[in-house]
């Protein structure tokens, strides 16, 4: 079966999206490792584990079904893909808010940081920002 040239161009920019999502991983990890295990109030929430459409989209233009969500949970109540060290999912297979959320804290470190490492994940984010805006 051949893809139609939108379901090509989709399953390409979601490859595309996918590979910058697992290269920027550690370089955002490296600031969660820092910030996340301090935290007084874990800002993973339910609400922000929640598929939305363009995630779905580059999903299915992987070949990957959409982890289920427990609908019944409460959204502001903690994610149900947090685990003791963080989440769950790899970053790829996460919702793409969780990706690009930033806390004021994670701010703080990103600018209180080296600057050129800064620049490299916002350029990065932005990319994958782009990208996902495409799958749309």
């Amino acid at each position: 079966m051949t893809l139609s040239p939108m379901n090509e161009k989709r399953t390409i920019i979601a490859e595309q999206l996918k590979r910058l999502l697992v290269d920027s991983s550690p370089m955002i990890e490296d600031y969660t490792r820092e910030v996340c295990p301090v935290c007084a109030e874990v800002c993973c929430r339910q609400r922000h584990g929640m598929f939305r459409e363009n995630d779905s989209v580059y999903l299915h233009a992987l070949g990957v079904e959409v982890p289920p969500r427990d609908q019944g949970r409460p959204l502001e109540g903690p994610c149900e893909a947090m685990g003791p060290r963080g989440c769950v999912q790899p970053r790829w297979m996460r919702p793409f808010k969780c990706t690009w959320y930033f806390c004021e804290p994670l701010l703080k470190a990103l600018n209180d940081g080296p600057s050129r490492k800064a620049r490299q994940l916002s350029a990065l984010l932005q990319k994958m920002t782009d990208l996902y805006r495409e799958l749309g």
